[in-house]
């Protein structure tokens, strides 16, 4: 059962890490997961990660330094 973004914030919040599919959320909700992992300490893995702007993906990095990792 998918889970709402929500209910993905909330679970990183309280320092679970996740594993998403990068294709199916928004940059702002991916950007808001990152923030809220950098003060958690949580770990993010972005799946199929490979068609976000590189950009996008760097902003992401420099938000939670050594808390993104992305699969390509």
């Amino acid at each position: 059962m998918p889970k709402s973004i929500s209910d993905l914030k909330d679970i990183v919040r309280l320092g679970g890490g996740i594993s998403v599919d990068a294709t199916k959320i928004g940059i702002v909700d991916l950007r808001d997961l990152v923030r809220i992992a950098s003060g958690s300490g949580a770990t993010i893995i972005f799946r199929n990660s490979g068609d976000k702007v590189i950009s996008d993906l760097r902003d992401l990095a420099r938000l939670a330094p050594g808390k993104v990792i992305f699969e390509i």
